[in-house]
């Protein structure tokens, strides 16, 4: 199945529109496709006519062109004839929005068994059924929500494959935006009756020269397709992680209903992913605060170089002798080591800084440089700690409220870093009026997290993509730790 045509179509049609409905999915998603979008679009409508100024066409058949995609936007009986219309016309690519199928067993399991025989019998890469399809930007978008009601992510690394479209639009795309993740493709798969997790994990790994990240919201593995799916994981050049849905009873319970889902033993699937070297976040949090640090570190300019996390070892710094206590409690959590100073470079850190606060400052790890500290003090102390072999990531939990650090601390931080090349993750409240230190950091590809505990994640997340990568390349160290 040529998958290239669901994700980057010169040219889709759109079924089930509506003249009388402006809230319409398929005139939602013609007119969006049409105006916001790159491909080129056509309509369908019995009688023909237009809508905006868009010519409708009475069938598949009388337009000018065969489509790449069809949108089906109509109920599951005329959803199975637009399908027959795919396969005799060489349609060969198709999005269905509706349900009707699986999900409601009985009549609507034997629809997506005909829908099934259809779609594999004439290699129709189908997505769905009940599902919101694709968002590839800036070339197609079949999600039929208006554009106004929803957020819409940045452009970026990261291919976002959710079985859920109501988690893919909320749950995903308003905190991708927060936090500025990019993706590549978005894909909400359904009840994937034909294309699968293991089909995308295949094309965004291998084909996709835009994709370097691979995350997949799901809640079970499609019957028979684990071990494949696993096998292309550990193969795979790309960073692959996985956040299941439905790993309690009430939660398998609610995965039936919804995309007709087998959720199976989530122990035993937690240790056959961590075996094929799939990153596995623990929480919402976590996967959004992977994909971030992620994310930023694909981009051809990576301040960090070629040095990258192996065991954990970091230096707090902080303003805040609170904050720096909370970052502390966490590390061993996350894998993560508080490096020692010696008595020397205690000495030395405390000479770094301004008389004032060299009496009352800590300078330990964490070190605490309290609120009257001076720009130039953090960056005298992270250009020495940038320095120190032994540290493999800097901390630095920056609250800009101390009166004399000014808002280009930002910009002077992130030269330290492009010419130290030094790990280093940020927390800066997300506050309106510190966009400019956020900004100068991000415009560096420096992580910067709104909590202590996303920082924190994000830097034992380093960690284990060291661990994932290591084992892809059967360094033998990382094979006898694991």
């Amino acid at each position: 199945m040529d998958l290239e045509r669901l994700f980057k179509p010169k040219s889709m049609a759109v079924v089930g529109i509506s003249k009388k409905n402006p809230l319409s999915p398929g005139r939602i998603v013609l007119l969006k496709n049409e105006f916001e979008m790159n491909v080129k679009v056509y309509g369908i409508y019995p009688n023909g006519g237009n809508i905006e100024g868009i010519k409708l066409y009475e069938r598949l058949d009388k337009l000018p062109e065969i489509p790449d995609l069809l949108v089906i936007a109509v109920g599951p009986d005329d959803t199975l004839n637009y399908i027959k219309d795919c396969a005799n016309l060489n349609i060969p690519a198709a999005v269905i929005i509706g349900g009707g199928f699986a999900e409601i067993g009985g009549k609507g399991k034997k629809r997506q068994e005909e829908l099934e025989k259809i779609a594999f019998e004439n290699d129709i890469a189908v997505l769905g059924p009940n599902c919101l399809g694709v968002y590839a930007p800036p070339i197609v978008d079949t999600i039929f929500l208006p554009t106004e009601r929803i957020t819409r992510p940045p452009k970026g690394s990261v291919a976002l494959i959710s079985q859920s479209g109501g988690v893919l639009v909320d749950q995903f795309f308003v905190k991708f935006n927060e936090r500025h993740i990019g993706v590549s493709t978005a894909v909400s798969i359904g009840n994937r009756a034909v294309v699968d997790e293991e089909m995308l994990l295949e094309y965004f790994s291998q084909v996709d020269p835009e994709t370097t990240n691979i995350a997949f919201y799901l809640e079970g593995f499609k019957e028979g397709k684990a071990r494949k799916f696993l096998q292309l994981a550990k193969k795979s050049e790309d960073t692959v992680i996985v956040f299941f849905g439905g790993k309690t009873r009430e939660g398998k319970v609610a995965t039936q209903s919804h995309t007709a889902s087998l959720a199976g033993d989530f122990k035993i699937i937690y240790n056959a992913l961590r075996q094929h070297y799939i990153i596995q976040p623990h929480s919402e949090r976590e996967l959004l605060t992977c994909l971030k640090v992620y994310d930023l570190l694909s981009h051809k300019r990576n301040p960090f170089g070629k040095n990258v996390i192996t065991y954990g070892n970091v230096a707090i710094v902080s303003v805040s002798g609170g904050h720096a206590v909370l970052a502390s409690d966490m590390l061993k959590k996350y894998g993560l080591n508080a490096i020692r100073f010696s008595q020397q470079e205690k000495r030395k850190l405390k000479s770094l800084v301004n008389s004032t606060i060299q009496d009352i400052a800590s300078f330990n790890n964490p070190i605490d440089l309290t609120g009257s500290v001076l720009d130039r003090d953090i960056e005298n102390i992270i250009r020495y700690l940038s320095d120190l072999d032994k540290i493999e990531c800097i901390i630095l939990l920056l609250l800009p409220y101390p009166p004399n650090i000014s808002f280009q601390i930002g910009s002077r931080i992130a030269n330290i870093i492009t010419s130290k090349k030094k790990p280093i993750v940020c927390f800066v409240p997300y506050v309106s009026k510190y966009s400019l230190i956020i900004e100068s950091l991000e415009l560096a590809y420096i992580p910067v997290f709104h909590s202590i505990k996303e920082a924190v994640q994000a830097v034992s997340a380093l960690k284990e993509r060291t661990r994932v990568d290591n084992l892809k390349i059967k360094n033998l160290f990382w094979e006898r730790s694991t």
